[in-house]
């Protein structure tokens, strides 16, 4: 049932490992190799050599004699081999371990009487067989994969459980230092930009008074007799004249302003980079990767700190 037979066109118009390759690779083939001579030819020996090469193939060979021929040969004793058997030992087809040509499981067959072709029956059998043991192989080496991924994850997650804790523990630890590390830094350079700010206040006390007291205020109009400015003058004088404090303070400590700022910023981003380094290489430590994943990982440990450094 659902067999087909394909008869191999003749050597000038195909070669039959041509045929061959047009089937192989859609059914389950049962190659049979008939001989009508005691031998076989250099252009045989050079077609099984190929056939080999390309598709290594358990092959029946028959041994077809001429017809009327016979009655005039003799069978072959068992205990002699023929040169047809040595041909085919040479070429690998045959097993030096099966004396008697029957071939042995999943091996060529070579049948050399007419009254043995129904040993087809078992070689057919045993390359079905074969072919049966190689995919139920395949399947259990998916299965052995399958169960060793989940043996693996099964004994990540439980280390995953037991380690989980202490990294959250451990993570707490260094977020409390950072948190008092930067308040530290921060509380420092902020006293000593409120006392920067004081003594340059101070130091210019002198200059400030002067240029008060010789700006001429927009928008206001004091009258030259004496006579008293409102309320709502004087407050605009008085917001005109705290502007140009500010001003001109602003201008005097800038420059040593952006040198603390620069400071403060190198402290806290260089704290920051220190912890999350010191976070992923106690991540690192803990984890054991599989063999192959050092050069992927490697570039992968540190991705954090790096994208604050381009921050």
């Amino acid at each position: 049932q659902e067999v087909d037979i394909v008869v191999a066109p003749c050597r000038g118009f195909q070669p039959a490992e041509a045929t061959l390759a047009e089937f192989v690779n859609q059914v389950l083939p049962v190659v049979t190799f008939a001989i009508s001579e005691p031998q076989l030819s250099p252009s045989d020996q050079a077609e099984l050599q190929e056939i080999k090469e390309k598709f290594s193939l358990p092959i029946f060979f028959l041994r077809v004699p001429e017809p009327g021929s016979e009655d005039k040969n003799p069978k072959i004793p068992s205990k002699d081999k023929s040169l047809l058997h040595q041909q085919l030992l040479d070429l690998g087809y045959l097993s030096p371990s099966s004396p008697c040509g029957c071939g042995v499981p999943g091996s060529s067959m070579l049948v050399e009487q007419l009254e043995k072709l129904r040993l087809l029956s078992s070689f057919c059998r045993q390359v079905l067989q074969k072919h049966l043991v190689e995919a139920a192989t395949r399947l259990s080496e998916v299965h052995g994969r399958c169960l060793n991924i989940f043996i693996n994850q099964a004994f990540d997650m439980q280390r995953d459980l037991q380690i989980t804790p202490k990294r959250l523990e451990y993570t707490r630890r260094k977020e409390n230092e950072l948190y008092e590390s930067l308040m530290g830094i921060a509380n420092r350079k902020q006293e000593e930009m409120k006392e920067m700010i004081v003594d340059t206040l101070g130091s210019m006390k002198e200059e400030l008074l002067e240029e008060a007291a010789s700006m001429e205020f927009r928008d206001i109009i004091i009258p030259e007799n004496g006579e008293p400015v409102s309320s709502k003058d004087i407050k605009r004088c008085i917001q005109q004249i705290q502007e140009l404090i500010i001003s001109r303070l602003n201008q005097a400590v800038a420059n040593k302003l952006i040198s603390s700022v620069d400071y403060l910023r190198e402290s806290f981003v260089g704290t920051l980079e220190r912890c999350l380094k010191s976070l992923e290489e106690s991540w690192e430590g803990s984890v054991h990767p599989p063999r192959g994943t050092d050069r992927a990982r490697e570039g992968s440990v540190h991705i954090t700190s790096n994208y604050l450094k381009q921050v």
